[in-house]
């Protein structure tokens, strides 16, 4: 909190409570911690939390870690409040990776629930790692 908007709002905030109260003569001090807590989600929380995750959503890629793309892909999900499984699908597979997406489609088995989804596409990129792991050791050979 030592710069840009985070710095400016705790500057605020700390003249703020050591200003003298005009009715009480005494320092307005911070409040209680749920007093704080809900002045910082007021000054930091998106304004629309479900419409920013839903835009989040729309470019979110998969990047070298599917673990890490699938546990942001639910947490976005659930902040944009998306629950049916084909709004779901059709954002999972836009985020896949060219590659993955392509052997989930050729694999003949397209899961119909998320949970299936998610166990597949690690199957199939973990089937993905140990072949090329193979391919290394051969060459090596």
């Amino acid at each position: 909190m030592k710069e840009g908007t985070a710095a400016t709002w705790m500057e605020d905030t700390i003249a703020f409570a050591h200003e003298l109260n005009p009715a009480t003569g005494l320092p307005n001090v911070y409040g209680k911690w749920d007093q704080f807590l809900t002045h910082f989600e007021e000054a930091f929380n998106p304004i629309d939390s479900a419409g920013t995750a839903l835009h989040k959503l729309h470019t979110l890629k998969q990047g070298n870690d599917l673990s890490e793309y699938i546990s942001t892909f639910k947490q976005l999900c659930n902040r944009a409040e998306i629950h049916s499984f084909n709004a779901q699908k059709d954002y999972f597979i836009h985020g896949l990776k060219p590659a993955l997406l392509s052997k989930l489609c050729n694999s003949g088995d397209i899961p119909i629930e998320m949970e299936a989804m998610y166990k597949k596409v690690i199957a199939i990129e973990n089937a993905y790692q140990l072949l090329l792991s193979h391919r290394t050791t051969a060459s090596e050979s």
